[in-house]
């Protein structure tokens, strides 16, 4: 069954229209007056005292807009300035070390495959899976629905989490227009019992990029849209649960209007910036939220005590008639605790890529790779961001985040150079950040510039440039002084090592595999081990036919796996292949693998392969990696 709006892969095409219709803006039509500004946009961070205060701007906002549709209304997207350099209720054991390649230690993230003790748990094609690994085999043992029994309502299945025995499964529902959360019980003999469904009424969170849910210790974070105004009526995000013969309880709203953070940002289409933090350790599944009025266009990182949400105006951009420049348009940074303590923000210049583009340092900074001007990471977002060759590097103290909305000066920005073609990709590795650009959507494609740029973000102002023969389609770290740069050239995939020396960076080695590409695009299709001598195993989906998207209509990729010395040079351990997926699943909800279907697993000292519908487990010699045991986990009519 097909979601009532149209699929997702409709959202690539609609963003590259958007584009176009960009680049030839019309005139701007009437602005709005500095009165019509201040009515609508507050200058420090506080909630609002009342819900009728809450209501009345709401209110505000749409008569000004339609206003404006009557009057000659906003040009979205034109005449936008660039930055000018400033831009179950028991707590579970300990927790083996996660097979999924997080960004942040400590920090979980949804993925379409767990380790659960002896079971792997795995969420495909609207379904739940799980394989006996214990004891030396594979063994698949149970398949369900990852929706509740009797639910007959379409929705996207695309992420889990693990938490003890407890398994999340985080969807989408166009149906309901809500957030799906689906919790089941793993029980000792690898079955699962469905033991409730959750909605939280939201906008489509789906991101090419990012994932929306977190696991933090036991609480489940998400961050989630959430538009106030629907035909000029007021809402808030509410929440309520299913029961069996297919019915739901009555929405109960999850914050009051006394609990939304006033916008600092002018908009005329605002957006509730949700974030949801769920207790797994209650006896009862209960959550808290805390949201924020600003534009739509947004990025969001999770460290290990706090979501990180960058706000801009992406496409909304709105003259002011006297002709000056407002704060109010500028983007700002948010830091929401996730302990629930009060929320602090800053007034910046510039937006972040994607995710990768942050990270909370251990001396109290906030870190963050900024280009002039972007799309945010909802939909296609990052695949429509570009750096025009401007970017920045942002240093802005945690302790700075407070209610006042200080401007962050000159002094926390260095204005560095980069790529000015291509789709953009940036990582943060120990105390360095790595930016290029590529493009992973054909095969073959060497479009993008062939280099990588490396800076110490201690030492900022000192940039380098690496030539590479190849474009950079992906970038990792090897440890917390060593990169991975994956990217094409005319001839096929091209993998690059980078050592992070105190002297500067230094290319080490590169690996080149004619006539292949990226299997897939997520950052969880790689992962890598490390064997504690500065060397280790890498695993990284590839295919030798189509695209790196081409998971969303063919099967499985194959997963090469390599071996990285303590010099960071690079040697091929082959390859585990994937059968190919002629027969039918009848698959019937979510029968598109948005979050990829390959993933290398390595698990209690064994190497594995998801390939699809199978799981592989290989043995890695110094030369070689040898398959072992292969299994379908799908069982025949199911």
């Amino acid at each position: 069954m097909r979601p009532s709006r149209r699929p997702r892969s409709h959202h690539l095409v609609t963003g590259l229209l958007l584009a176009l219709v960009i680049s030839a803006c019309p005139p701007e039509r009437r602005a709005l007056t500095r009165a019509e500004v201040e009515s609508i946009t507050f200058t420090r961070l506080e909630r609002f005292s009342s819900e009728a205060e809450l209501d009345a701007h709401l209110a505000r906002v749409e008569a000004i807009r339609s206003s404006l549709a009557t009057g000659g209304g906003p040009v979205l997207g034109c005449g936008g300035e660039h930055a000018d350099g400033e831009p179950s209720p028991q707590t579970p054991d300990e927790p083996e070390p996660s097979i999924t390649h997080n960004q942040e230690a400590g920090v979980d993230e949804g993925d379409i495959v767990k380790a659960v003790g002896d079971w792997f748990v795995v969420l495909r094609r609207g379904r739940l899976f799980t394989v006996r690994q214990g004891g030396g085999a594979l063994e698949p043992v149970t398949q369900v629905d990852a929706y509740a029994p009797g639910f007959t309502r379409g929705s996207w299945y695309d992420e889990m989490l693990v938490y003890g025995r407890r398994i999340v499964v985080v969807g989408y529902s166009y149906s309901v227009n809500a957030t799906e959360i689906g919790l089941f019980r793993l029980d000792d003999a690898g079955g699962l019992t469905h033991e409730a469904t959750h909605f939280i009424s939201s906008s489509d969170y789906y991101s090419s990029r990012n994932y929306t849910s977190r696991l933090v210790g036991g609480t489940l974070v998400f961050y989630l849209p959430y538009h106030p105004l629907s035909g000029g009526t007021v809402s808030l995000p509410s929440t309520r649960a299913w029961v069996r013969g297919n019915e739901t309880t009555a929405w109960r709203p999850i914050l009051s209007r006394l609990e939304v953070f006033k916008p600092v940002q002018t908009t005329l289409q605002p957006m509730l910036h949700t974030v949801v933090r769920c207790d797994l350790d209650a006896a009862e599944f209960t959550c808290t939220a805390s949201a924020l009025m600003a534009p739509v266009s947004r990025t969001f990182y999770v460290s290990r005590d706090a979501v990180y949400l960058w706000v801009s105006p992406g496409f909304e951009w709105w003259a002011v008639e006297d002709g000056t420049r407002s704060t109010a348009r500028d983007s700002v940074v948010y830091r929401l605790p996730l302990d629930g303590s009060e929320p602090g923000a800053l007034r910046a210049r510039g937006v972040p890529i994607d995710q990768f583009s942050f990270r909370q340092n251990e001396d109290g900074h906030l870190d963050a790779l900024l280009v002039a001007t972007g799309q945010g990471d909802s939909m296609w977002g990052p695949e429509l961001t570009r750096g025009d060759g401007r970017f920045a590097l942002l240093r802005a103290p945690v302790a700075a985040f407070d209610a006042e909305l200080r401007g962050l000066r000159a002094e926390h920005f260095t204005v560095l150079p980069g790529p000015v073609t291509g789709t953009l990709r940036n990582r943060f590795v120990g105390d360095h950040v790595l930016w290029g650009s590529g493009d992973p959507t054909n095969k073959g494609s060497s479009r993008g510039e062939h280099a990588v740029w490396v800076t110490d973000v201690r030492v900022p102002s000192d940039v380098h440039r690496l030539a590479l023969e190849h474009s950079v389609t992906r970038l990792e770290p090897l440890g917390s002084t060593g990169a991975l740069v994956v990217g094409q050239d005319v001839f096929g995939l091209t993998l690059s090592t980078l050592a992070l020396t105190e002297g500067g960076p230094v290319r080490s080695d590169s690996l080149s595999r004619p006539g292949a590409t990226q299997g897939e695009t997520r950052s969880h299709g790689f992962f890598f081990k490390p064997d504690g001598t500065g060397g280790g195993v890498m695993g990284l989906p590839v295919r030798m036919q189509g695209g790196s998207w081409s998971h969303l209509r063919y099967g499985s990729a194959e997963v090469s796996f390599l071996r990285v010395d303590a010099g960071l040079r690079l040697s091929s351990l082959g390859a585990l292949e994937a059968s190919t997926e002629a027969r039918d699943d009848g698959c019937t909800r979510s029968c598109t693998d948005w979050y990829g279907n390959a993933r290398p697993i390595f698990y209690r000292d064994r190497v594995f392969a998801l390939m699809g519908y199978e799981f592989v487990e290989a043995r890695v010699t110094e030369s070689a990696v040898e398959e072992s045991s292969r299994v379908s986990y799908l069982q025949p009519g199911r």
